[in-house]
């Protein structure tokens, strides 16, 4: 769970009101996982500040020394973490597609060269994603 506030003070009223709620409720909290007023955090596998949303640099190494996939399983590993960062990349479907076509039911894990070109190039667009802005309505 995530609160923001553009002041500090706001901020604290915040985390206030969701800490009584939890208290109301009957939901407990773990205290080590409690951070307060932090500039950067990691959450599901971004890391959010005040400049926007960026990918989280072990998820992007975990990509980029991502072995070459050798059965569906393996495949099926990759695209789970593909799949964390693909809002980052709007090239990420295409260069992805070729991969996706093994997972096909009936389909017989063949790796091609274009698998391979397909592969490199998955983990060539994910490894050098933007940091996507925070919404400005203004």
């Amino acid at each position: 769970m995530l609160t923001y506030g553009p002041t500090f003070n706001e901020h604290v009223q915040q985390v206030r009101n969701v800490l009584l709620r939890c208290r109301e409720h009957g939901i407990t909290l773990n205290p080590q996982k409690f951070h307060f007023a932090q500039d950067s955090v990691k959450f599901c596998g971004s890391i959010i500040n005040r400049d926007g949303v960026a990918s989280d640099p072990g998820k992007l190494s975990a990509i980029a020394d991502f072995p070459t996939p050798t059965n569906i399983t393996d495949l099926r590993s990759f695209l789970g973490l593909v799949h964390q960062l693909d809002s980052f990349s709007t090239e990420i479907s295409t260069a992805s597609d070729p991969l996706r076509s093994l997972l096909k039911k009936g389909s017989v894990f063949d790796w091609t060269a274009d698998h391979d070109s397909a592969f490199l190039a998955t983990k060539r667009v994910l490894t050098s994603p933007p940091v996507l802005a925070h919404f400005n309505p203004s």
